[in-house]
C-alpha cells in the first residue's frame, strides 16, 4: 500500500524524470555554495544566499498557490523546468566570465527562489492529480524517497566532479539534468481540477487563508514545520562554513556533510514505508518527536570538534527533516481538497522554506558576529523551546475541549 502509486503509469514517468532533475538541483546548489565560498569565505554570506533561495516562497509563494489552482498545471510545470535551465546556464556564463562576485550570485540565487516559489505549489498540486486519491499517501512518500536519494547521490557527484574536473562541469550537468524532465512532463495527463466560478486573486487567496486559519490541525502542522526549519533545517544552508572554514576539508568535505544529510533523509524515508500509513486527523507522532529532538542536535553540533560525530549530527538533522517534512506534508494533504491544494500547500511551503531563510540567515549573521558555535546553540535551543511549548498549548486546548 505504501508503494502502490507505482502501479499508476504516468506517475511512475513523472518519478522518473523528476529523480534525474532532483539530481541536478543537488549538484547546482553545492555548486553555488562552493561558488559563494571560494569568492568570499563569509559564513554571513551563505546565509544571504540560502535566505534569497528561500525567502521569495515566505512573499510570493501564497500568490503562486492562487495561480496554481487556475492554470494548466502539466504546462506550468514544463515552465518551471525550463527557468531552472535558464539559472543553470547564467550560473555558467557568471562562472566562464570570472564574474563570481556577490552582487552576480546573489542575482542567481534570487531568481532560483523565485522559481522555487512557483514551483513548489506546482507539484504539489500536480502529483496528487496524476494517481487515484486513494494513493495520496504513496504518492507523498515515493516523493520524498525519491528527493532524498538524489539528496544522498547529487551531492556527491557535485563534490566528485567539482573535485575531479571544475565548476564548468558541475554546472554543464546541472542544466542537462533538467531536459529530460521537460520531455517527460509534456507526456502526462493530470486530472482536472473540480470546476468552479472564477473569482478575484484576491479572493481566492483570502479562501485558502480562511481554510487554513480555521483548522487548528493545518495551523499546528504548519508551524511546527516552520520552527523545526529555523534551525533543523537552517543549518544545513551553512555546511560551507562547517566543511572548509571549520574543519578545511574543501568541496570533497561539503559533499560528504550534504551526502550524510541526504542518507539520514533517506533512511528516514525507508523507516516511513516500513510504518504503518498516516491517520486522517492525526499528526504522526514519530513526526513531532523528530521536530524537537532536530533543533536539539543542531544546538549539540555547536560544540562539538569531531569530524566523524559532525558527520553523524548532520546526518540526523537530514534524518529529523523528512520526518518532520514528510510527515506534516502527508497529515495536510490527506485532509484537502483538490481545488483548494494548491493554496493550501503554497502557505505550508511559506512557513517552512520562510524558516529555513530566516535561520540560515541568523545563523550566518550570528556566526560572523560571535562564532558558529554559539549561533547553533542559540537558534537551536530556541526553536526546540518554541516547538514544546507549542505542543504543550495544543495539549491544554484538547483537554479543554474534551470537557
Amino acid at each position: 500500500m505504501r508503494l502502490s502509486a507505482l502501479t499508476t503509469p504516468q506517475f511512475r514517468r513523472y518519478l522518473i524524470g523528476n529523480a534525474i532533475s532532483l539530481h541536478g538541483l543537488w549538484v547546482q546548489k553545492i555548486t553555488i555554495g562552493w561558488m559563494a565560498w571560494e569568492a568570499t569565505g563569509s559564513v554571513a554570506f551563505l546565509g544571504w544566499l540560502a535566505f534569497l533561495n528561500y525567502a521569495p516562497p515566505l512573499f510570493f509563494g501564497p500568490f503562486f498557490g492562487v495561480v496554481v489552482d487556475r492554470v494548466n498545471i502539466r504546462k506550468a510545470a514544463m515552465a518551471t523546468q525550463m527557468l531552472f535551465i535558464g539559472a543553470a546556464l547564467a550560473l555558467l556564463a557568471i562562472h566562464l566570465a570570472g564574474l563570481s562576485g556577490r552582487v552576480s550570485l546573489s542575482g542567481v540565487a534570487l531568481f532560483i527562489g523565485m522559481v522555487t516559489s512557483a514551483q513548489h505549489p506546482i507539484r504539489m498540486a500536480l502529483t496528487p492529480r496524476l494517481a487515484p486519491q486513494v494513493q495520496l499517501p504513496s504518492v507523498v512518500l515515493l516523493l520524498s524517497l525519491n528527493f532524498n536519494i538524489a539528496r544522498v547521490v547529487g551531492p556527491a557527484i557535485g563534490g566528485g566532479i567539482i573535485a575531479a574536473y571544475g565548476l564548468r562541469e558541475a554546472l554543464i550537468f546541472t542544466a542537462l539534468a533538467f531536459v529530460p524532465f521537460v520531455l517527460i512532463l509534456s507526456t502526462l495527463d493530470p486530472r482536472a481540477n473540480r470546476p468552479k466560478a472564477k473569482a478575484s486573486l484576491r479572493a481566492d487567496f483570502a479562501e485558502g487563508l480562511l481554510y487554513v486559519l480555521q483548522s487548528r490541525f493545518i495551523r499546528t502542522a504548519t508551524l511546527i514545520t516552520g520552527l523545526f526549519s529555523l534551525a533543523g533545517r537552517g543549518v544545513l544552508e551553512i555546511l560551507p562554513s562547517l566543511a572548509d572554514g571549520v574543519f578545511q576539508r574543501g568541496a570533497a568535505g561539503l559533499g560528504v556533510l550534504t551526502a550524510a544529510a541526504g542518507a539520514g533523509a533517506l533512511l528516514a524515508a525507508i523507516v516511513q514505508i516500513a510504518l504503518p500509513g498516516p491517520v486522517r486527523g492525526r499528526l504522526p507522532l514519530i513526526s513531532l518527536v523528530a521536530a524537537v529532538l532536530g533543533p536539539v542536535a543542531a544546538a549539540y553540533l555547536g560544540g562539538v570538534m569531531r569530524w566523524e560525530l559532525v558527520v553523524f549530527l548532520v546526518g540526523f538533522l537530514g534524518f529529523a527533516g523528512t520526518l518532520v517534512g514528510v510527515g506534516m506534508q502527508s497529515a495536510i494533504q490527506m485532509q484537502v481538497e483538490d481545488h483548494m491544494r494548491g493554496r493550501v500547500m503554497s502557505l505550508w511551503i511559506m512557513v517552512a522554506m520562510g524558516g529555513t531563510a530566516f535561520g540560515s540567515m541568523l545563523l550566518g549573521g550570528l556566526a560572523d558576529m560571535v562564532s558558529l558555535g554559539f549561533s547553533l546553540q542559540i537558534t537551536g535551543i530556541s526553536s526546540a523551546g518554541m516547538i514544546i511549548a507549542l505542543l504543550i498549548l495544543r495539549r491544554i486546548a484538547q483537554i479543554q475541549e474534551s470537557r
